[in-house]
């Protein structure tokens, strides 16, 4: 999917109240086309995969997830998380995600519910069909979230992707905000 610089694009209602509450304004996303990404990042953002098995094969290790607030109402179950490496603990993702429980059976709403596992994982594992729709990708400057979490500045320019995830009747299963952290 590729997008022009600079357009703007809605996120969620649920997504937004998130952005708004870590001061995440939209003036700060710089969008930009996939191809003019910069490497590392383009390989592991401009792609129609999930990021859990992305970011388990590049950085070689299982995905753990932390939660850092969640809201449940009106069928949509929306999370701040931190995606970190099983192995070491290092953070390699922060993300916001809308996602649609109305649209999984009983035994896949209750492992996203507990909160344990990334909903790639849990939707590979349970080998529930879905696409991987990227909206859009970014750059913007470190949010103060990501600079507490990732122990960067200010200034640190970030990358990530706005995705949806899709099911067979192309209905959203999912909206994410995604920012990996410098490489």
């Amino acid at each position: 999917m590729e997008n022009a610089p600079n357009q703007a694009y809605q996120f969620s209602e649920f997504l937004q109240e998130i952005l708004d509450q870590r001061e995440i304004v939209p003036s700060s996303f710089n969008w930009m086309a996939g191809q003019s990404m910069p490497q590392p990042y383009r390989d592991l953002l401009v792609h129609q995969g999930d990021m859990t098995t992305t970011l388990e094969k590049y950085h070689q290790s299982p995905v753990a997830l932390e939660v850092l607030q969640v809201t449940h109402e009106e069928g949509d179950y929306v999370r701040e998380v931190i995606l970190n490496k099983q192995t070491t603990g290092e953070p390699i993702e922060y993300g916001a995600i809308d996602i649609v429980l109305n649209h999984f059976p009983s035994r896949e709403k209750d492992a996203i519910v507990s909160g344990k596992e990334p909903l790639g994982g849990i939707m590979n594992r349970m080998d529930h069909p879905y696409f991987s729709r990227p909206v859009g990708y970014f750059s913007l400057p470190a949010p103060s979230i990501c600079q507490e979490r990732f122990s960067c500045s200010p200034n640190t320019t970030l990358y990530g992707r706005h995705n949806k995830l899709v099911n067979e009747d192309d209905e959203t299963l999912a909206s994410i905000i995604e920012i990996l952290p410098s490489i």
